[in-house]
């Protein structure tokens, strides 16, 4: 930052992080990891309740892909990836959740099944993430009217 003298402890230098500072930081992805988590483990209890199985997980990947891929197409702020999208995104979706519900379908001799929910989540997910990013782009007759540069 201009103005600032730069540490000369590399310790205190590696501490700082991002521009903002690894404080600031890890408290914007936590604040948004809190509610991304508690609203996949509501998610998770109802489709328990209902016995709806993996299909819950690969709905909130695929939901969260969305997200994702807006922020991503957004050119989302440093702040607003850390807190929605490393944060919220992060816990929201669950790729651990999806690989163990995969190995119990195999386990159990449900191949058919576990190929097909690996390849829905991979398809639908990709899917999402770029109607997401898609969606966040400006239509082509307003990138055309850009100036050069612009």
């Amino acid at each position: 930052a201009i103005g600032r003298s730069q540490p000369t402890n590399p310790r205190v230098r590696a501490a700082s992080f991002g521009p903002m500072g690894l404080p600031t930081e890890a408290a914007l992805v936590g604040a948004g990891a809190v509610p991304g988590a508690i609203l996949r483990f509501g998610v998770s209890e109802i489709a328990k309740q209902h016995n709806v199985g993996p299909a819950a997980i690969l709905a909130l990947n695929v939901v969260g892909s969305f997200a994702l891929g807006s922020l991503a197409g957004n050119g989302a702020a440093r702040r607003a990836n850390l807190l929605l999208g490393v944060g919220f995104c992060g816990a929201f979706t669950t790729f651990s959740t999806f690989s163990v519900d995969t190995l119990t379908m195999l386990q159990r001799g449900q191949n058919s099944r576990a190929a097909a929910y690996v390849l829905c989540s991979n398809l639908l997910s990709i899917g999402a993430a770029a109607a997401g990013h898609r969606l966040t782009l400006p239509p082509p007759i307003l990138r055309a009217l850009r100036p050069p540069g612009g």
